[in-house]
């Protein structure tokens, strides 16, 4: 099914909806989830304390030295090395951003019970926002959760060192003469492609060609976090649903433009400077309400699997329709 300019404002409406239902939720202010969420702030604050003072500390120290053994100098080669530590510095500090993420993810598939919680208890307010349609999250508890910890957690290291090499090679690639220029564009294209279409991964591959290349490479990181990210966002329910791989890629597919404005606004949320871990325990949350709005609620016995897969293949617009 292709894309549509109203799937993407629903998307980024469901996300910003979904973001209100999470602060409206009587029973996310209880104890037990707000030292949920207190935790993830916690922990991203110490990480990210961390590994600036493990990683970008001695980078600061050496150009702090260069300072000090060359006082007043201005020769080239002092001028070469301070820029030097000064753009090392600010890729290192580009790179570790993301560690606390990463560390999220570690923690998700480890103890996955605190972001499941989060997960199920919004599904829950959202089924009593709505008592005439059949619940989502009675029929999602009555299905048996798999806590795989090492197959899941092997799955997203699988993914995650695809999307590490993916970003090396792409790099690498981009350092080549003549054809480097090329690199950018034709990978964002190729993102692009995978989340909307054809068409519009060729547009942004064009836009991308009068881009400057830093830009370039944030819009494909981004482009790329935002299609993992909805992946980790929805595991809850994915999990439950016993789907394989081929079946999940339909899924997506079937939904993608929704599913692409969703994940922009909930990939911002994780961006925030020191309140990302935060910002993921939202959009958690938030990825529940949305859920209800692109799929029916799944039947509650396992016999009935077969009929609920057919049910999701859907257009959206149907699904719509039949909620209204």
């Amino acid at each position: 099914m292709g894309w549509t300019i109203s799937g993407l404002q629903q998307g980024v409406d469901h996300a910003v909806k979904g973001i209100m239902l999470v602060a409206q939720n009587p029973r996310i202010r209880q104890q037990k989830y707000l030292r949920i969420f207190l935790y993830l702030t916690v922990t991203s604050f110490v990480l990210l304390g961390v590994v600036k003072l493990v990683i970008t500390f001695p980078i600061h120290l050496l150009r702090f030295l260069v300072w000090i053994v060359s006082p007043g100098a201005h020769d080239g080669s002092v001028n070469h090395a301070d820029d030097f530590l000064n753009n090392t510095n600010r890729i290192v500090s580009d790179a570790i951003s993301a560690l606390p993420f990463l560390a999220l993810m570690f923690m998700r598939y480890a103890y996955p019970k605190p972001l499941d919680d989060l997960f199920m208890e919004s599904l829950r307010y959202v089924d009593t926002l709505n008592p005439d349609r059949k619940p989502y999250a009675a029929s999602l508890a009555k299905r048996k959760y798999r806590e795989e910890y090492w197959s899941n957690m092997k799955g997203y290291m699988k993914r995650l060192w695809k999307n590490l090499r993916l970003g090396i090679i792409i790099y690498l690639l981009s350092l080549l003469p003549v054809v480097g220029q090329f690199v950018f564009p034709a990978a964002g294209a190729y993102a692009t492609f995978k989340s909307l279409g054809q068409t519009q991964g060729a547009v942004v591959g064009i836009c991308f060609l009068f881009l400057p290349r830093a830009a370039t490479f944030r819009l494909i990181r981004a482009l790329i976090g935002m299609r993992a990210l909805m992946r980790e966002l929805l595991e809850p329910y994915f999990v439950r649903m016993s789907m394989s791989h081929k079946e999940k890629r339909k899924w997506f597919s079937g939904r993608k433009d929704i599913l692409f404005g969703f994940s922009a606004i909930a990939y911002i949320l994780i961006r925030i400077p020191i309140l990302g871990f935060l910002g993921y325990g939202v959009a958690q949350a938030a990825a529940a309400y949305m859920l209800t709005t692109v799929t029916e609620p799944p039947a509650s016995s396992s016999s009935a699997l077969l009929s609920d897969r057919s049910a999701d293949k859907q257009p959206d617009e149907q699904l719509s329709a039949k909620k209204q």
